[in-house]
C-alpha cells in the first residue's frame, strides 16, 4: 500500500486541490463556533484544535458537494468514510496544559509525540488497548502552512506492526494490554528509523500505514503567514475486515 517506507507523498492534483478548498470553508466555521472552543478540543495552551470528526464530510468523503478525489485512490480500498479530523497547528506549539505531565510534554516536543492511530490508553493508568483498527490514514493539507509538520519514521510500520503481532496472537486485541510491546517497539524506531517531515501544500497528500510512528514536530521560530495556523484534515477509514483485517495489513 505504502511500500517500504510507509508513507507515500503525492503531487499536486487539481482534484484534491478542489476539495481541500472546499474543506477550507467548513474549516473556518468549525474555528469560528464557540462550542468548538473547550479545553477538549483546544489544547497545549490553545496551541493545538485537535478538530476530530469536525468536518462535515459524507460517508463518500465529498464535502461541499465537492467529491473526495486523488492519487492515493489507486493503492487502497474504497471504504466509508467518517467525519474528517481537521488539525489545526498554531504557532507557539506545544505550550505545556496545568494537567500535563513534565515527561508527556518532553516527550511531545523532543519526539513530536510520537504514536501510532488507535491504541488507546484505558484506565486511570492509562494502559494501551488496540481499540481502532484503520485501513490507512489520509493526510490533506487545506492551507500552505508547513510549520508543525507531521512526522514521520521511515520504515516504522514494520517494527511497530511485527511487535504487536507477536503479543496479540490469536487474541482479541481490544482486550491485550499491549503497552510494554508498543513501548519497546518505539525505542527500536527512535533508534533505527529516519524522521522525516511532511511539508504538504494544497493540493498535495500523504497516504500513510495505519501502523507508521508519526506526530507532529513543535512549531519553530517562523511567523505563521495566515494567521490561521497549519491545517490538515486526516482520513481514517476503518478496515472492512475489522481487527484481523488491520494486523495484516500489507
Amino acid at each position: 500500500m505504502t511500500g517500504a517506507d510507509g508513507f507515500t507523498v503525492f503531487d499536486h492534483d487539481p482534484r484534491t486541490a478542489a476539495w481541500a478548498q472546499g474543506a477550507l470553508i467548513e474549516a473556518r466555521k468549525a474555528v469560528a463556533n464557540p462550542m468548538l472552543q473547550g479545553p477538549d478540543n483546544l489544547r497545549h495552551g490553545k496551541t493545538w484544535f485537535v478538530g476530530v470528526d469536525v468536518l462535515p464530510n459524507a460517508k463518500d468523503g465529498s464535502i461541499g458537494g465537492v467529491p473526495l478525489a486523488g492519487p492515493w485512490q489507486d493503492f487502497v480500498p474504497d471504504l466509508p468514510q467518517h467525519s474528517a479530523q481537521l488539525s489545526i497547528i498554531y504557532a507557539g506549539y506545544p505550550q505545556q496544559d496545568s494537567g500535563e505531565s513534565d515527561a508527556n510534554h518532553r516527550y511531545r516536543r523532543a519526539r513530536s509525540a510520537a504514536h501510532v492511530d488507535g491504541l488507546l490508553p484505558v484506565g486511570s493508568a492509562r494502559r494501551r488497548y488496540a481499540r481502532e483498527y484503520h485501513a490507512y490514514i489520509l493526510s490533506l493539507p487545506l492551507n500552505d502552512v508547513t510549520e508543525a509538520p507531521t512526522i514521520v519514521w521511515r520504515g516504522s510500520q514494520k517494527i511497530m506492526q511485527n511487535a504487536l503481532r507477536r503479543t496479540i496472537g490469536e487474541a482479541d486485541p481490544a482486550q491485550v494490554d499491549i503497552t510494554d510491546a508498543y513501548q519497546a517497539a518505539r525505542r527500536d524506531v527512535f533508534e533505527t528509523c529516519e524522521q522525516v517531515p511532511l511539508r504538504l501544500k494544497v493540493g498535495q497528500s500523504a497516504l500513510l500505514h495505519p501502523f507508521a510512528l508519526h506526530g507532529t514536530q513543535a512549531w519553530g521560530t517562523a511567523p505563521d503567514p495566515t494567521g490561521e495556523g497549519r491545517m490538515i484534515a486526516f482520513l481514517r477509514p476503518e478496515c472492512a475486515g475489522g481487527a484481523a483485517e488491520w494486523l495484516a495489513t500489507p
